[in-house]
């Protein structure tokens, strides 16, 4: 289904209960589709492109056509019962189910409002990490056992490649066909056990021993040391309003079952 499709039908679904509040746009077999259904499919298809689509008599055309299809098909359906049918009504609890989901979670978020000050507070909780902090570039190959991983070591230092080695056997397929490279990481982030063993690898080094983990046995190339620095505010203010704002409705959820009796 495409977007216009999608903000249609969600428009639809939330405005069809005023179909008499307004001037009529058209009367299709007896029943009026108003103004108002149409002015708001329209604004929910505007918002759902962020702007991309403009209001227009083009578009408000389109939309009417389409509501007096829609229409005809629900005369259509609802004549030959299909608004009885058991999968239809199953269905439809649970589309009623989710929208009161979703009714929840937004007054959670409305009654919970992250301000600027939250913000930028959260923003210097994250750029504390970086204080006095390193990042290493690393690359890394995953083997299955440590005795495999200590060959692999040992052929290292005789002068094998380790990005073509990588390729080759490493069990990381995530990283494995850009030759074992992870990017840049900030030491202070990390796992402990994993900051610890990168600490004491040198810039254009690798693994004195393997690091175990559910993965597998690790090898590491240090392939460059720099000073820790965070995103700059601006470029991710908007998404940590977004993390508080999800995070409030996670509380909100986690006082609800703090509250219930759960068996």
């Amino acid at each position: 289904m495409t977007t216009l499709n999608k903000a249609l039908s969600i428009s639809l679904l939330c405005f069809a209960a005023n179909l008499a509040t307004a001037a009529p746009i058209a009367t299709v077999n007896g029943t009026v589709i108003d103004q108002t259904v149409l002015d708001r499919a329209v604004g929910q298809i505007i918002n759902a492109n962020a702007g991309r689509v403009q209001d227009s008599p083009a578009l408000r055309e389109d939309v009417r056509q389409r509501l007096i299809n829609r229409e005809l098909v629900l005369q259509a359906a609802t004549k030959s019962g299909l608004d009885k049918n058991p999968e239809f009504l199953t269905r439809l609890d649970e589309a009623r189910n989710d929208l009161l989901q979703q009714a929840f979670f937004d007054a959670a978020s409305k009654n919970h409002p992250v301000s600027d000050a939250d913000i930028k507070a959260e923003y210097d909780r994250y750029a504390s990490q970086f204080k006095d902090a390193k990042e290493v570039q690393v690359r890394q190959i995953i083997l299955a056992d440590e005795t495999a991983a200590n060959k692999a070591i040992a052929a290292l230092k005789k002068g094998a490649k380790f990005d073509q080695m990588a390729k080759a056997q490493s069990l990381d397929t995530a990283s494995k066909e850009r030759g074992g490279d992870l990017g840049w990481g900030n030491l202070a982030a990390m796992e402990p056990p994993l900051a610890e063993a990168l600490k004491a690898i040198g810039k254009g080094q690798i693994s004195a021993k393997p690091l175990q983990s559910q993965m597998g046995w690790h090898i590491f190339k240090v392939e460059d040391i720099r000073n820790a620095q965070p995103l700059p505010f601006d470029s991710i203010k908007a998404r940590i309003g977004q993390d508080l704002q999800e995070k409030a409705v996670r509380d909100a959820v986690l006082e609800l079952r703090q509250k219930a009796n759960i068996q």
